[in-house]
């Protein structure tokens, strides 16, 4: 089967594509990676092809070249401080671009489109696939490539996927900066209460997109799926598992004022110095809010999660030593029945 398989990534050199090419090449998959920038691996390098898609006649150009069995969009432009659409065609554009190549070869059987949480305000639960509330221009823009999707006459099945807050090797920013706060033993717990945060561990991540993406019971055809670990685990269980994991000192729980009185101070360094500070309001805010939001279908067709929490936790932080982004060596743990 997988000898008839030919997959085509784009934004396959960003955190969710890196791990994503590490799986097809451990599984022997025939694929290519189209993105702007290259590789953080330097063993993805051959599959890499630097085209923008962005620009309608270069993707078309390679889509035919190669007529992919299997498409997985991952392309993307990030970011929550967008004040226009300027800088978010690659969530608009590209997916317009992607939709026409995709109808321009006979060769593809499915296409996978991924979305964001975003679509709707953090915490919002959505009443069904089409129920939006975008809270910002990235979200809106989300929003605006899910509509080109579902209004197009694909030649071929599709699925839209939406990732919660994913995390593991190779990723930046906040859930990074969560797992050196520990390992510094800077983290504090926020009050008693335990937040169901919707979070998936990357090679679940992966796991759930390639189960996706080669359903071949048409099931998932035209459905929405929300990428989420499951069973569920709090942000508190999280970073304890971390703790742990790290043998560092036990976390503390903090009052929340203490908490908010932070993150305001947090507001005004960054407003004053452009800097970033680990807590913000809008980051404290962010923790505090989740939701149980519907992955009935994604379990369906997924079953089983390959990576339990513990297992998750070590394979992250053993990456985070290797690259000295940590300085506690992590210790695996059993896993919790």
């Amino acid at each position: 089967m997988m000898q008839n398989i030919k997959i085509f990534i784009t934004g396959g050199s960003g955190f969710i594509g890196s791990n994503l090419c590490n799986y097809l090449i451990d599984n022997k998959f025939n694929f290519i990676n189209i993105d702007i920038k290259p590789p953080k691996i330097s063993n993805h390098q051959k599959y890499w092809h630097k085209i923008d898609v962005r620009e309608k006649y270069q993707l078309l150009d390679i889509i035919k070249v190669y007529q992919p069995t299997y498409i997985i969009n991952l392309a993307a432009d990030l970011g929550m401080d967008h004040n226009s659409f300027e800088n978010l065609q690659t969530n608009i554009r590209g997916v317009e671009n992607l939709i026409f190549a995709i109808n321009s070869v006979t060769s593809i059987k499915k296409a996978i489109f991924t979305s964001s949480l975003l679509v709707c305000k953090n915490g919002y639960i959505p009443s069904s696939d089409t129920d939006y509330c975008a809270p910002n221009f990235y979200g809106e823009s989300k929003v605006m490539g899910e509509k080109l999707v579902r209004e197009s006459d694909l030649s071929c099945s599709w699925s839209i996927i939406r990732p919660t807050s994913i995390w593991g090797p190779w990723f930046d920013y906040s859930y990074r900066t969560f797992f050196k706060m520990i390992d510094k033993n800077k983290y504090m717990h926020i009050g008693k209460k335990e937040f169901q945060k919707p979070a998936s561990y990357v090679g679940n991540t992966v796991y759930m997109i390639m189960k996706i993406l080669l359903d071949e019971t048409k099931i998932s055809n035209k459905g929405t799926y929300y990428l989420a670990d499951y069973p569920w685990y709090s942000t508190k269980k999280w970073a304890n598992t971390i703790q742990k994991t790290l043998s560092t000192k036990k976390i503390r729980t903090a009052p929340l004022w203490i908490l908010n009185l932070i993150g305001f101070v947090g507001d005004i360094i960054k407003y004053l110095m452009k800097f970033d500070p680990p807590l913000t309001s809008s980051r404290l805010k962010n923790m505090q809010t989740g939701g149980n939001y519907p992955i009935e279908n994604t379990k369906e067709i997924c079953g089983y999660l390959p990576y339990k929490i513990e297992d998750a936790v070590f394979q992250t932080a053993k990456w985070m030593y290797k690259k000295d982004l940590i300085k506690n060596k992590p210790e695996e743990i059993s896993s919790e029945k």
